[in-house]
């Protein structure tokens, strides 16, 4: 039986997984690799650690696969989207990778406001920092001699698959989340390129997700011990694949991946755009089809922080989280008034206001650390059923929410989700939907299942998924938390708050 190597690139670390054609993993490796979060919002890369992270990742499920007596049929990759590397005629990196979360391009943002509409018709994306072209537009204004030296202007995804194949492609999910890409046809628009001022030649060449762009390089080969020419498969975006793993394969259902951020992601058959522009589309990792996708910015990433920072952990990361769940079980719903907003990285959707900041509102002498702890959690969940409501709004009525991502592997988390979005909760395949979809496109990419849908069908038939109901009891007070959160997010967006508030705000 053949089996297919997946690779995931996460904001935090790299995964690898083996499978097999049945969807079991039959090894994994891992590979810590965090950004530097610098304080004046910039996040950077050094872009040499994702090629040297793959290709050991890749050594090491060639040997399993090895002992194991299992060919390889390729590799598919699955990377996180909108970051930006530019590099040099000879595949060399000119600047620090700047990763998605960066807020350098604010400004730049702020000045581009007016086209925001015309930008999200084409694109489905509002003008924002989280997408690669304001961070090529600030490279060319504010880096002028790293422009003239630039060659290819490549996501993490693209730098990776040069490496491994030699090639400059990159599939149209990841190209969707440029805003450069027209959705309708698929192709680099025009005046998109125009008014972002990046030359098309800088750009990578397009191809449709789950794609095998290539044969692994003979220096690649060598590097990893697998097979010169050993089929390579581009199967899309990171959270696009994790849709697919999760069985995304129609509106009557909506997926969220909850990691560093969370995405809240419905099924359209083509392009669907918001007349509030407050929800995302991107090309799908299904073919021909597309997603609608909601994005809180800042998710397990502010539970991480609340555990590294304010508890001084040392030790088992996994059992400080457990710890720490234990202690936001013991506490009642609602966390006896106490409320955060998850904004730590800016509000996402439906706001888009990268100038918003995380809050702690009610605290008083007697807030206990597990009531902290339960308000982080039930504040990415109200975040998040802000998000279902704008995707049934444009896709349809939705039965139940599939979850995977980090912080799902929380019970609790998993059942707050179900209280505030008033649907049923499912987590097929734990915490590896992006993996679970790349193997999935690669199934198809190779032949080893007819369609999308077989291949799926595979996957989740393998166990059942654990669920978690809706407690009706807990409607009206989960539903007044967020009337709660609405207000506070209003009430410090005030402008003369907001300037207030900023440390680099106006002196009394």
């Amino acid at each position: 039986m053949q089996g297919i190597i997946t690779v995931d690139i996460g904001t935090n670390s790299v995964r690898a997984l083996l499978l097999d054609a049945h969807a079991r993993t039959l090894h994994e490796e891992h590979r810590d690799n965090a950004p530097r979060y610098l304080c004046d919002g910039r996040v950077e890369q050094d872009p040499a650690s994702w090629p040297a992270h793959v290709l050991s990742l890749l050594q090491g499920c060639g040997r399993a696969a090895q002992s194991q007596g299992v060919p390889v049929a390729g590799v598919a990759l699955a990377s996180q989207r909108s970051s930006l590397i530019a590099v040099d005629a000879a595949g060399q990196a000119l600047h620090p990778a700047i990763l998605w979360q960066d807020q350098r391009t604010a400004a730049l943002a702020a000045a581009l406001q007016p086209h925001d509409a015309s930008v999200y018709a084409r694109t489905g994306l509002r003008v924002s920092p989280v997408f690669s072209a304001l961070k090529m537009l600030w490279l060319r204004r504010e880096r002028p001699e790293v422009w003239r030296a630039t060659h290819k202007l490549l996501g993490i995804h693209d730098w990776v698959l040069w490496h491994l194949c030699g090639r400059h492609v990159t599939d149209h999910s990841l190209a969707s989340r440029t805003s450069l890409l027209d959705l309708r046809t698929r192709h680099w628009d025009p005046a998109l390129l125009a008014l972002f001022e990046v030359p098309e030649s800088l750009l990578c060449e397009l191809v449709a997700p789950g794609s095998v762009v290539g044969g692994l390089t003979p220096g690649a080969a060598a590097e990893t011990g697998l097979v010169a020419g050993l089929p390579v498969v581009s199967a899309g975006g990171d959270q696009q694949c994790a849709a697919l793993g999760l069985g995304l394969l129609s509106a009557a259902q909506a997926v969220c991946n909850t990691g560093t951020g969370s995405y809240l992601i419905g099924h359209a058959e083509r392009p669907v755009f918001d007349p509030g522009m407050r929800v995302q589309c991107n090309v799908s990792a299904l073919p021909g089809a597309c997603i609608v996708e909601a994005a809180v910015l800042a998710s397990g990433a502010v539970y991480r922080w609340f555990t590294d920072t304010l508890l001084h952990t040392e030790g088992d990361a996994q059992q400080a989280f457990d710890a720490l769940n234990a202690q936001a079980a013991a506490v009642p719903p609602g966390c006896n008034g106490l409320l955060m907003l998850p904004h730590f990285e800016g509000a996402g959707s439906p706001h888009w206001d990268p100038a918003a900041r995380g809050a702690l509102v009610q605290m008083s002498l007697a807030t206990t650390r597990g009531e902290v702890a339960r308000a982080v959690l039930e504040a990415v969940a109200i975040e998040l059923k802000n998000s279902l409501d704008l995707v049934e709004q444009l896709c349809g009525s939705v039965d139940a929410v599939h979850v995977s991502g980090g912080l799902t592997k929380s019970a609790l988390f998993n059942q707050i989700q179900a209280d505030v979005f008033e649907r049923r909760v499912r987590r097929p395949g734990g915490d590896e939907a992006t993996s679970h979809g790349a193997w999935v496109a690669a199934c198809v990419a190779l032949g080893l299942h007819g369609s999308h849908a077989a291949a799926c069908a595979e996957l989740l038939a393998r166990e059942a998924a654990p669920q978690w109901a809706p407690n009706a009891a807990l409607q009206a007070l989960y539903r007044r938390q967020r009337q709660r959160a609405q207000a506070v997010y209003h009430a410090l967006a005030a402008p003369e708050l907001r300037a207030l508030l900023s440390p680099c705000g106006p002196a009394a």
